[in-house]
């Protein structure tokens, strides 16, 4: 007993680690699947909103050099005259356009940064000589980008003459890349700080998901573990209507299923073997007080020859039994089923002295396996035999009623108890007061089985006393509907 609890701790907590290791294997790849998501979200979105940022800034330098299109084309505000040199117009322009902190607008004439507009911008591209000769240079238009301290920035270069004037001038326009780039970083980092909190609640919840959803799974595992040939009577909770619950649920009927199956076989070599010991017991016995007497020795080999007769015809049923499980046990074929009545009929009247009748013939072909209706047939006629003396009546039969076939056996002999109408059909099994029979108790079960091969039934109508009728209630398929 300390083993065998040993034993089932043992297990229990094996396959608490299994149940652990596949949690935190689901979980993982859950978790893998969501990161994945996560990161593919976060940089597609981090990407769009630098590109937003970037657009956002191209689009402000477009507005900042139609501007300054707009007011070269129109008289000085302060005057209300034209501009007559480079200077004035761009320092006009400056003047009055005011920068926003992340801007930066400066002139250039004649190669020298001259003017730049008010207040304190990142970076000073003005006093970068680099940058200026290169910008002073430019004659069409030009746009680009450049790396400061303060950042990236992006620039535009609009090169400026006046008529009458001499002087060559250039107009940049600076846009400072960087507060845009915060904006969209700390957009970037909240969504992560987002992401990494939504994964651990995820990770903690699925645990417990996960926990929950496998639970009714490691029942089935340790209720399969702990199931042994003496010991079927275990059953997994069901809780719930989905298809975990469902999979206990069929997994509960399979061992309702193997239950039966192993009681059934245990009744079965519990009944065989107490069959098959009586006839070497019985032999055994004659043998060990057998003399030299010829009578004796005769009367005694008449006796081992009987039981040896028994015991091979209860192992020919033994095997019919069990050829009976197997899918080629009928052979089906179209079968008369009036000549199967009547050759029946004919091989039943030699069996014994009864009065033998035949009340009717179904006049139809079946499909059907005609050897094995015969030999169910004569069983029955057998076992009407075995339940009837001398002038008693046994009449054989059949019908097609609707879609289907009745073949019987009735006789006028002892009846059966209505108690026993079941149990007669399990295998060694005789009624309650059967005196005179001595066969196997395998006959009626072949029978039985004979019947639900075919896909139908056997039953019983008897009265103690006033005979009995055993039925085959089989489908009936013509051979045309087989065709």
């Amino acid at each position: 007993m300390t083993m065998t609890m040993t034993t089932m701790m043992m297990t229990t907590m094996t396959e608490r680690r299994r149940g652990v290791t596949a949690r935190t294997r689901i979980l993982a790849w859950i978790l893998l699947l969501v990161t994945i998501a996560v990161v593919a979200i976060v940089a597609v979105t981090g990407r769009s909103l630098f590109s937003r940022a970037d657009a956002q800034v191209g689009a402000e330098l477009s507005h900042e050099a139609d501007k300054f299109r707009a007011s070269a084309s129109k008289p000085d505000p302060s005057t209300g005259t034209e501009f007559f040199t480079v200077r004035e117009l761009l320092t006009s322009h400056l003047q009055h356009n005011l920068a926003e902190d992340s801007e930066m607008f400066f002139s250039i004439v004649d190669g020298v940064a001259d003017r730049r507009s008010g207040g304190d911008p990142a970076a000073r591209l003005d006093q970068d000589s680099a940058f200026v000769r290169k910008a002073a240079t430019v004659t069409t238009p030009t746009t680009g980008t450049l790396a400061t301290d303060a950042g990236p920035v992006k620039y535009a270069v609009i090169p400026v003459s006046v008529e009458g004037d001499p002087a060559t001038g250039q107009l940049v326009i600076a846009e400072f890349l960087a507060p845009e780039h915060d904006d969209a970083l700390a957009t970037i980092w909240i969504m992560s700080i987002v992401a990494i909190v939504s994964l651990l609640l995820a990770g903690v919840t699925g645990w417990f998901i996960a926990g929950r959803v496998l639970a009714p799974i490691r029942d089935v595992r340790l209720t399969a573990a702990r199931i042994t040939e003496t010991d079927l009577g275990r059953r997994i909770d069901v809780v719930g209507n989905d298809d975990v619950a469902q999979l206990a649920v069929t997994f509960n009927g399979m061992l309702d299923r193997l239950e039966t199956a192993f009681t059934g076989q245990r009744r079965f070599l519990d009944d065989a073997g107490h069959e098959l010991r009586t006839p070497i017991t019985v032999i055994r016995g004659h043998l060990d007080v057998m003399s030299d007497d010829p009578d004796d020795l005769e009367q005694t080999m008449r006796l081992v020859s009987d039981e040896l007769e028994r015991m091979t015809r209860l192992v020919d049923d033994l095997v019919m039994l069990a050829r009976s499980e197997r899918p080629d046990f009928l052979l089906v074929g179209p079968t008369d089923l009036t000549d199967l009545v009547i050759e029946t009929f004919a091989k039943a009247t030699a069996l014994a002295d009864r009065r033998w009748n035949i009340d009717e013939t179904p006049e139809a072909f079946a499909i059907a396996d005609e050897q094995r209706l015969t030999q169910a047939l004569l069983q029955l006629a057998s076992n009407a035999v075995s339940h009837t003396d001398e002038g008693d009546v046994i009449t054989l039969g059949g019908r097609v009623a609707g879609d289907r076939v009745q073949l019987w056996v009735t006789d006028t002999g002892d009846g059966i108890a209505e108690e026993d109408h079941q149990r007669i059909f399990q295998r060694f099994a005789r009624g309650s007061a059967e005196t005179r029979r001595h066969g196997t108790g395998l006959g009626l079960a072949i029978v039985a089985r004979i019947a639900e091969a075919h896909g139908g039934s056997v039953t019983i109508d008897s009265t103690p006393g006033k005979g009995a009728t055993f039925m085959l209630d089989l489908p009936w398929t013509s051979p045309e509907e087989e065709q």
